[in-house]
């Protein structure tokens, strides 16, 4: 290698890692800033839990009244009871019985409401932790679980997602680096359906290893691409739509971890990346 040749090189590495570390910087300060965001998300999504909770015991002490206000109704029509007068013109002609019905079913569902916001906010909140400098043990399956719950916009509309999480062990090193990988492999396999496919998430115990597989029914890789889908600044999407570095980075995490990545693809059939992590040892 002539000298041109050692400089292009390391002009190259350079630009690699100022973008890598470009990347990383942003992503850091995303993290803090959805972590405030979702903290701030928690108060409101508290006292609405709260009020939820005493409106549901003030009904459950006002339904049955209302509930003998609606029976004694039809029974009084004709009369020249003045309770009955009253009721009829406050309900203003309305049917007191489907409101009744209603209320319970409308409660329960904001309930459930109120209980999904809270697990986004958690899973946001984990999402976007933003790694110490030393290594410590997470869990995978709820690193799976987390990054599907904040890419959900960008998945539901694009496949059906399937997951199949093992009992495994859990593993030491960085838990933010690992959902950002989970997030840019299920990203790359929902752009590679063109229009409503399938995607595969799984875990399992390979040996020393614990693997996460994320398969897609999509495009697949070209054989001519197949050798540079982990090269910085590769991408086969329309421009303006890619930079190249998910794959790349996400590599390079996993190396940093001891891990490797694999992939396997048919085109037109789809893709599988697989991610081996190794066990800590006991």
């Amino acid at each position: 290698m002539n000298d041109d040749q050692e400089m292009r090189r390391l002009h190259q590495q350079i630009d690699e890692t100022r973008t890598q570390l470009l990347h990383s910087s942003k992503m850091a300060a995303l993290g803090t800033l959805t972590a405030g965001v979702a903290h701030e998300l928690n108060n409101p999504i508290g006292f609405v839990k709260n009020n939820l909770v005493m409106l549901e015991e003030y009904l459950q002490v006002l339904l049955p009244v209302l509930q003998v206000v609606a029976d004694m109704l039809p029974a009084d029509k004709g009369g020249d009871g003045a309770l009955g007068e009253h009721l009829e013109q406050a309900l203003a002609g309305e049917d007191l019985r489907p409101i009744l019905d209603d209320i319970v079913p409308l409660i329960t569902d904001t309930r459930d409401g109120v209980q999904r916001l809270g697990e986004i906010v958690a899973s946001l909140r984990s999402f976007a932790r933003v790694d110490g400098p030393e290594a410590e043990p997470f869990d995978l399956n709820q690193c799976v679980r987390d990054t599907l719950k904040v890419a959900v916009n960008e998945l539901k509309y694009r496949a059906n997602v399937f997951q199949s999480l093992e009992e495994i062990p859990w593993l030491d090193g960085q838990p933010g680096e690992i959902n950002q990988v989970i997030l840019n492999l299920l990203l790359n396999a929902a752009q590679s359906i063109s229009t409503f496919g399938e995607i595969h998430i799984s875990t399992r115990c390979v040996g020393d290893e614990v693997c996460l597989s994320v398969a897609d029914n999509g495009a697949g890789i070209l054989a001519e691409h197949f050798e540079q889908v982990f090269n910085p600044f590769f991408t086969t999407k329309p421009a303006g739509q890619g930079t190249g570095l998910g794959l790349s980075i996400s590599r390079d995490i996993i190396r940093t971890h001891g891990g490797r990545i694999e992939v396997s693809s048919t085109p037109g059939e789809g893709s599988e990346f697989r991610v081996f992590l190794p066990r800590p040892r006991e």
